[in-house]
């Protein structure tokens, strides 16, 4: 005889809060021992998957022994001036503040591995509490926000900015917006000084990477929807580009001092994007009170006259930004360099698989948000659409930019949560057993890993080797310390090598460098790639006319792959084939060591 069935569409009871805390923290506990695992060859080696993280722990290596704080320039790079940076303090900090702190218990460079592993370990739980809340306010429910929480753990598109070692700014960039677009639902809700506060981490958001520029363009956009609806969100949104432009003011002039902040660089925050939100701020706080609000074409004009006296002030302050960052590239480093670092390419230069990857998950919350909206209260509704229209802009932007896809992915989990609470829910309600078990197990399909997995499972997805020159996974053999322990103990000199092992050389040696891959280093990065796709006469005068001791190479890494591929003449070419020109002269490493040095032969006097 079976039991009492339950009620077609019952409702889940909710979760107390020390209960749904408590799930987070072991979601996080759980998901932390699993990248520690995954991770564990990484950390014994103090190796890193991104350049990016490398260089920044020589930056932050630089500042702890002295440099200054508003000087974020690579002085080991581009020598002697040195290599400017476009890189915030901010991100330093922590590993600086954990370093000190662990140097109290254990020597100088135990404490920096800890550090490392733990700066995104914690922010990721940082980020676990900011989602929960997040997804809580949104829907009402904390169950919600902990199985936001629980899809976190699951979505390889946000972890892999938080992995061991990964410490550049991407894992604080999807933290700060996150906790900026949880101020915006709750100043929706109607609590005191959150569109404020939501202004200031936006400027900080800002000041650690340019890429939030979306978002916070987003979160404006979202209170401006509101205002057009309801009339009632003209106020918060003044209170936000207020506080935006206050902060995008003072931080530059605290992070670099002054005239620096006063360059209208295209690539961080500086004045090419003040004097845009300024004038917003300026033209709203005095239109507000002087245009009633009671109708939407009034509401419609305040809005697009302030909408446009940014975009003219935009225009004005910094025309050439208009094209990107990017766009004064010389076309060999645009070409070479810049169309093989696939994570900051859109979604159809990438191959089938990036794409399962990339799109499935946002679509899912974008759907599932869309439904919520149709399905919430009056008091609901306002809150739902705020996240649409932040899916809507974080989604467009991965499709355009790859890595932006952490950020998109972790804004369509509190729409996904609710739609699996909501299709188990109606599972529940089945009237045979049969019917709830496996209604519950397809409930699983519709989850970002789930799509991910089906999609992966039912479509052909042979990977494009021409579309990409992604991480060789040999790289490691070759970049580590202990494998540069020969070329680390030769007299400190400057090296002349390939852009994508650069980073790895400064932190692993006490050696300098002609360029690593940052754009900055505009001048560094053109020799670079000139040179060793020449032949070998004129990559002799290109290599002598530099302060370089040495020419540097890892065989198996891709970047010198490439250029021996399309340069078959060219003196990279060569040297993969051992044949050496005569001003080289090859300096034996350890046994082991795979890395290629050979010492630049230079005339006694000037030819």
């Amino acid at each position: 005889m079976s039991g009492p069935q339950p009620a077609r569409g019952a409702a889940l009871r909710d979760l107390e809060p020390r209960w749904s805390w408590a799930i987070v923290l072991l979601l996080w506990l759980a998901c932390s021992a699993v990248l520690l695992w995954v991770d564990r060859t990484h950390i014994l080696r103090m190796s890193f998957n991104d350049p990016d993280d490398a260089l920044r722990l020589v930056e932050v290596r630089d500042w702890m022994a002295g440099q200054s704080w508003q000087d974020v320039t690579q002085y080991r790079s581009q020598p002697p001036a040195g290599a400017p940076m476009h890189w915030s303090r901010l991100v330093d900090l922590p590993i600086a503040g954990l370093t000190l702190l662990g140097s109290w218990f254990l020597p100088l460079a135990d404490a920096e591995r800890v550090a490392i592993v733990a700066v995104p370990l914690l922010t990721l739980l940082l980020l676990s509490g900011l989602l929960h809340a997040l997804a809580h306010a949104v829907s009402g429910k904390r169950l919600v926000g902990v199985l936001s929480v629980a899809m976190l753990t699951l979505s390889i598109g946000v972890l892999v900015q938080f992995r061991p070692n990964r410490i550049d700014h991407h894992g604080w960039q999807i933290t700060l917006g996150t906790l900026a677009v949880l101020l915006l639902v709750q100043a929706v809700q109607g609590r005191k000084y959150r569109a404020v506060l939501a202004g200031i981490v936006a400027a900080l958001a800002l000041e650690v990477a340019i890429e939030s520029l979306p978002l916070t363009v987003a979160i404006g956009a979202a209170f401006g929807v509101l205002h057009l609806w309801s009339g009632r969100m003209g106020g918060p949104l003044r209170s936000y580009l207020v506080t935006l432009a206050i902060g995008a003011a003072l931080l530059p002039l605290v992070m670099l001092g002054w005239p620096a902040a006063a360059v209208p660089w295209c690539d961080a925050l500086s004045p090419a994007y003040l004097w845009p939100v300024a004038t917003a701020a300026i033209l709203l706080s005095v239109l507000l009170p002087l245009v009633p609000q009671h109708r939407l074409p009034q509401r419609l004009a305040t809005l697009a006259v302030a909408g446009a006296g940014a975009a003219l002030a935009y225009r004005l302050a910094a025309p050439q930004c208009a094209a990107g960052p990017f766009a004064t590239l010389d076309p060999l480093v645009y070409r070479l360099w810049y169309r093989s670092v696939m994570e900051g390419l859109p979604i159809w230069s990438q191959s089938p698989d990036v794409w399962i990857m990339v799109a499935p998950p946002s679509l899912l919350g974008l759907a599932a948000g869309l439904w919520a909206a149709a399905r919430a209260d009056a008091d609901r509704r306002p809150l739902w659409i705020v996240m649409l229209v932040v899916q809507a802009v974080t989604f467009l932007v991965s499709m355009l930019v790859m890595r932006a896809m952490g950020l998109a992915h972790l804004m369509a989990l509190p729409a996904s949560a609710w739609l699996f609470l909501r299709l188990f829910r109606a599972a529940r309600g089945l009237s045979t057993p049969l019917g709830r078990i496996a209604a519950s197990v397809l409930c699983v399909v519709a989850t970002p890993i789930g799509v991910q997995t089906v999609l992966i499972a039912v479509l052909p997805t042979v990977p494009d080797d021409a579309t990409s020159d992604m991480a060789n996974p040999r790289r490691a053999r070759c970049l580590t310390p202990a494998t540069l322990h020969g070329l680390s103990a030769l007299p400190r000199a400057t090296l002349f090598a390939p852009l994508d092992i650069g980073a790895h050389l400064l932190v692993y040696t006490p050696h300098s460098i002609i360029a690593t891959g940052h754009h900055r280093a505009r001048a560094g990065m053109k020799t670079v790639i000139t040179a060793f796709t020449a032949t070998p006469d004129r990559a002799r005068a290109l290599i002598m006319a530099t302060p370089a001791s040495y020419v540097v190479l890892c065989p198996r890494e891709n970047e010198v792959l490439k250029y021996a591929r399309l340069y078959p003449t060219s003196i990279d070419a060569a040297l993969l084939k051992g044949r050496l020109p005569d001003w080289l002269q090859p300096v034996p490493m350890r046994l082991g060591e795979p890395i290629r040095v050979y010492r630049i032969l230079r005339p006694v006097t000037p030819p």
